[in-house]
C-alpha cells in the first residue's frame, strides 16, 4: 500500500461520510431484514382483504435492494481501506477492514434470508393460512 495515501485514507474512514459508510455497510442488511419481517407480517391481512398481494413483493424487493446497497457500501469501504490483512495491533485501517469485511458477509447472509422469506409470497396467496 502506498504510504503517502495512508493518512488521507485513515482520516476519511475515521470521520464523516467514511465512518457513516462503514456503519451503514455493517447494519443496513440486518435492519432491512427486520423491516422486511415486520412489514410483511403486518401487511398480510391488508393484502388478503384488498387483493393487493404485490405490496408484499414490493416490500421484499425494496429490502433486497437495501441489503445489496449495504453490501456495496461495505465493499467500497473494503477497497478504500485496503484488502490486505496485516498483523497490526489496532488503529483506523484494521478496524475499517474488519467492519467492511463483516458488512460484506452480513449483507450476503441477510440478502439470502430476505430472499428466502420472500419466496412464500410468490408461491402462496396472502389469504392462505
Amino acid at each position: 500500500m502506498d504510504l503517502r495515501m495512508r493518512p488521507d485514507t485513515e482520516r476519511s474512514l475515521s470521520q464523516g461520510l467514511g465512518l457513516l459508510a462503514l456503519w451503514l455497510g455493517l447494519l443496513a442488511a440486518p435492519v432491512a431484514w427486520l423491516v422486511n419481517l415486520l412489514l410483511s407480517y403486518s401487511l398480510v391481512l391488508w393484502a388478503c382483504s384488498t387483493g393487493r398481494q404485490y405490496t408484499l413483493h414490493l416490500v421484499t424487493l425494496a429490502m433486497l435492494l437495501v441489503a445489496a446497497g449495504g453490501g456495496l457500501m461495505a465493499w467500497r469501504a473494503w477497497q478504500q481501506a485496503g484488502s490486505e490483512w496485516h498483523n497490526e495491533a489496532g488503529g483506523v485501517l484494521p478496524r475499517s477492514r474488519f467492519m467492511a469485511a463483516m458488512g460484506i458477509l452480513l449483507s450476503g447472509l441477510f440478502f439470502l434470508v430476505i430472499l428466502a422469506q420472500g419466496i412464500p409470497s410468490f408461491v402462496l396467496s396472502a389469504c392462505e393460512p
